[in-house]
Protein backbone atom coordinates (compact mmCIF):
# COMPACT_ATOMS: atom_id res chain seq x y z
CA UNK A 1 0.00 0.00 0.00
CA UNK A 2 1.13 3.55 -1.14
CA UNK A 3 0.09 6.34 1.05
CA UNK A 4 0.64 9.56 -0.25
CA UNK A 5 -1.04 12.72 1.95
CA UNK A 6 -1.87 15.97 0.15
CA UNK A 7 0.49 18.87 0.89
CA UNK A 8 -2.26 20.93 2.94
CA UNK A 9 -3.07 18.05 5.09
CA UNK A 10 -0.36 18.77 8.36
CA UNK A 11 0.66 15.42 9.65
CA UNK A 12 2.21 13.77 12.57
CA UNK A 13 5.74 12.37 12.51
CA UNK A 14 3.89 9.32 14.12
CA UNK A 15 0.98 7.71 12.63
CA UNK A 16 -1.03 4.60 13.34
CA UNK A 17 -2.73 2.92 10.52
CA UNK A 18 -5.93 0.71 11.40
CA UNK A 19 -6.96 -2.36 9.29
CA UNK A 20 -10.01 -3.28 9.97
CA UNK A 21 -11.50 -6.92 8.33
CA UNK A 22 -15.09 -7.25 7.95
CA UNK A 23 -16.61 -10.22 9.16
CA UNK A 24 -19.67 -11.77 8.49
CA UNK A 25 -22.26 -12.01 10.96
CA UNK A 26 -19.24 -11.27 13.19
CA UNK A 27 -17.66 -7.57 14.74
CA UNK A 28 -15.03 -6.73 12.66
CA UNK A 29 -11.63 -7.70 13.77
CA UNK A 30 -9.12 -4.54 14.01
CA UNK A 31 -5.26 -4.78 13.72
CA UNK A 32 -3.43 -1.72 14.30
CA UNK A 33 0.43 -0.77 12.52
CA UNK A 34 2.37 1.87 13.68
CA UNK A 35 4.94 4.15 11.05
CA UNK A 36 7.10 7.25 11.59
CA UNK A 37 7.23 9.91 7.81
CA UNK A 38 10.37 11.11 6.85
CA UNK A 39 10.17 15.24 7.52
CA UNK A 40 10.79 15.82 3.96
CA UNK A 41 8.45 13.13 2.50
CA UNK A 42 4.77 13.25 2.44
CA UNK A 43 4.37 9.44 1.84
CA UNK A 44 4.96 5.86 2.86
CA UNK A 45 4.48 2.49 1.93
CA UNK A 46 3.24 -0.16 3.98
CA UNK A 47 3.40 -4.29 3.72
CA UNK A 48 0.55 -5.81 4.66
CA UNK A 49 -0.22 -9.31 4.68
CA UNK A 50 -3.10 -10.49 6.42
CA UNK A 51 -7.20 -9.58 5.02
CA UNK A 52 -8.67 -5.99 5.36
CA UNK A 53 -11.58 -4.70 3.82
CA UNK A 54 -11.24 -0.68 5.59
CA UNK A 55 -8.14 1.51 6.36
CA UNK A 56 -8.27 4.16 8.85
CA UNK A 57 -5.10 6.74 9.39
CA UNK A 58 -4.72 8.10 12.65
CA UNK A 59 -2.91 11.04 13.61
CA UNK A 60 -1.47 11.78 17.11
CA UNK A 61 -4.61 13.94 18.21
CA UNK A 62 -7.06 11.49 17.43
CA UNK A 63 -7.47 12.82 13.46
CA UNK A 64 -8.53 10.03 11.50
CA UNK A 65 -9.11 9.63 7.38
CA UNK A 66 -10.35 7.00 5.89
CA UNK A 67 -7.65 5.70 3.27
CA UNK A 68 -9.12 2.52 1.68
CA UNK A 69 -12.25 0.74 1.73
CA UNK A 70 -12.75 -2.37 -0.78
CA UNK A 71 -16.17 -4.84 -0.62
CA UNK A 72 -13.37 -7.91 -1.66
CA UNK A 73 -9.93 -8.57 -0.22
CA UNK A 74 -7.23 -8.90 -2.90
CA UNK A 75 -4.26 -10.60 -2.07
CA UNK A 76 -0.68 -9.01 -3.74
CA UNK A 77 -2.68 -5.92 -4.85
CA UNK A 78 -0.67 -2.56 -4.96
CA UNK A 79 -2.79 0.09 -3.52
CA UNK A 80 -2.18 3.37 -4.66
CA UNK A 81 -3.71 6.05 -2.34
CA UNK A 82 -4.08 10.13 -2.40
CA UNK A 83 -5.16 10.92 1.35
CA UNK A 84 -7.11 14.42 0.99
CA UNK A 85 -8.67 16.80 3.72
CA UNK A 86 -12.25 15.37 2.22
CA UNK A 87 -11.27 11.98 3.48
CA UNK A 88 -11.42 13.06 7.22
CA UNK A 89 -13.60 11.81 9.52
CA UNK A 90 -15.37 14.28 11.12
CA UNK A 91 -16.17 13.76 15.29
CA UNK A 92 -19.79 14.39 15.93
CA UNK A 93 -18.80 17.10 17.87
CA UNK A 94 -18.70 19.22 14.32
CA UNK A 95 -22.07 17.50 13.03
CA UNK A 96 -24.56 18.23 15.65
CA UNK A 97 -25.62 20.52 18.43
CA UNK A 98 -24.02 19.96 22.24
CA UNK A 99 -26.95 19.35 23.60
CA UNK A 100 -27.67 16.38 21.05
CA UNK A 101 -23.44 15.17 21.67
CA UNK A 102 -25.16 14.87 25.43
CA UNK A 103 -27.31 12.73 24.98
CA UNK A 104 -27.08 8.99 25.53
CA UNK A 105 -25.89 6.97 23.03
CA UNK A 106 -28.77 4.67 22.25
CA UNK A 107 -30.96 7.67 22.06
CA UNK A 108 -28.42 9.83 19.90
CA UNK A 109 -26.80 6.94 17.21
CA UNK A 110 -30.31 6.42 15.45
CA UNK A 111 -30.07 9.88 13.80
CA UNK A 112 -26.64 9.36 12.99
CA UNK A 113 -27.85 9.03 9.04
CA UNK A 114 -28.95 12.85 8.93
CA UNK A 115 -25.23 13.85 8.59
CA UNK A 116 -24.41 11.36 5.82
CA UNK A 117 -28.02 12.84 4.51
CA UNK A 118 -27.05 16.50 4.63
CA UNK A 119 -23.10 16.67 3.41
CA UNK A 120 -23.78 13.98 0.60
CA UNK A 121 -20.27 12.73 -0.66
CA UNK A 122 -18.35 15.52 0.75
CA UNK A 123 -18.44 12.98 4.25
CA UNK A 124 -17.15 10.06 3.88
CA UNK A 125 -17.00 8.88 7.97
CA UNK A 126 -17.11 10.48 11.18
CA UNK A 127 -16.60 9.08 14.93
CA UNK A 128 -17.98 9.53 18.53
CA UNK A 129 -15.92 8.12 21.63
CA UNK A 130 -17.66 4.97 21.37
CA UNK A 131 -17.49 4.25 17.14
CA UNK A 132 -16.78 5.32 13.80
CA UNK A 133 -19.38 5.11 11.28
CA UNK A 134 -18.77 4.74 7.48
CA UNK A 135 -21.36 6.83 4.91
CA UNK A 136 -22.44 5.05 2.02
CA UNK A 137 -25.41 5.16 -0.64
CA UNK A 138 -28.11 2.11 -0.31
CA UNK A 139 -31.64 2.25 -2.19
CA UNK A 140 -30.96 6.04 -3.11
CA UNK A 141 -30.11 7.10 0.70
CA UNK A 142 -27.53 7.94 2.24
CA UNK A 143 -27.45 5.99 5.39
CA UNK A 144 -24.36 5.45 8.62
CA UNK A 145 -22.86 2.65 9.15
CA UNK A 146 -21.07 2.12 12.96
CA UNK A 147 -19.12 -0.20 14.71
CA UNK A 148 -17.31 -0.53 17.65
CA UNK A 149 -14.21 1.37 17.95
CA UNK A 150 -11.43 1.86 20.84
CA UNK A 151 -9.84 5.34 20.64
CA UNK A 152 -7.84 4.82 23.92
CA UNK A 153 -5.85 1.71 23.39
CA UNK A 154 -3.58 1.36 26.31
CA UNK A 155 0.09 1.85 25.21
CA UNK A 156 2.46 0.24 28.29
CA UNK A 157 2.67 -3.53 26.14
CA UNK A 158 0.35 -5.03 29.04
CA UNK A 159 2.88 -3.58 31.75
CA UNK A 160 6.10 -4.85 29.90
CA UNK A 161 6.85 -1.67 28.29
CA UNK A 162 10.90 -0.76 27.40
CA UNK A 163 10.34 2.43 26.47
CA UNK A 164 12.39 5.36 28.08
CA UNK A 165 11.90 8.77 28.38
CA UNK A 166 8.09 8.28 28.59
CA UNK A 167 7.93 6.65 25.43
CA UNK A 168 4.63 4.92 24.71
CA UNK A 169 5.01 1.10 24.11
CA UNK A 170 2.65 -0.22 21.65
CA UNK A 171 1.42 -3.53 20.47
CA UNK A 172 -0.44 -4.18 16.89
CA UNK A 173 -3.15 -6.05 18.54
CA UNK A 174 -4.10 -5.98 22.19
CA UNK A 175 -4.74 -9.91 21.98
CA UNK A 176 -1.69 -12.29 21.03
CA UNK A 177 0.80 -9.01 19.81
CA UNK A 178 3.10 -9.91 17.13
CA UNK A 179 5.34 -7.02 17.26
CA UNK A 180 6.12 -4.18 19.56
CA UNK A 181 7.67 -1.03 19.25
CA UNK A 182 8.40 2.55 21.24
CA UNK A 183 6.41 5.79 19.94
CA UNK A 184 8.99 8.42 21.27
CA UNK A 185 7.78 12.02 22.83
CA UNK A 186 9.65 14.95 20.75
CA UNK A 187 12.85 15.22 20.45
CA UNK A 188 13.85 11.38 21.71
CA UNK A 189 13.89 9.03 19.11
CA UNK A 190 15.85 4.86 19.04
CA UNK A 191 14.14 1.52 18.89
CA UNK A 192 13.60 2.28 22.95
CA UNK A 193 13.40 6.62 22.63
CA UNK A 194 16.52 5.90 24.45
CA UNK A 195 18.55 8.89 22.34
CA UNK A 196 17.74 12.57 22.25
CA UNK A 197 18.36 15.12 19.55
CA UNK A 198 17.55 18.09 21.92
CA UNK A 199 20.49 20.88 22.15
CA UNK A 200 22.04 18.99 18.91
CA UNK A 201 20.23 20.16 16.06
CA UNK A 202 18.24 18.10 13.94
CA UNK A 203 19.01 14.74 14.02
CA UNK A 204 19.85 12.58 10.62
CA UNK A 205 17.77 9.56 12.17
CA UNK A 206 14.89 11.66 12.49
CA UNK A 207 15.24 12.81 8.77
CA UNK A 208 16.31 9.35 7.67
Amino acid sequence: IILSFQKSIVLSQSIFIHFIDVINNGAPIRTTTFRTISLIKNSLTVYWSQPFHLVFIELLNKIYYLAIIQKTYERSTTINKMINPSDRCRHINELFNETFVQMHILRRIKYYHLPCQKYSSNLSCFYDDLHICLCYDYEKQRLANCFDFNHNMKFDCLGQSVCENEGQCFQDTPDCPQRSMCICPKCFYGTRCQFSSSGFGLSLDAIL
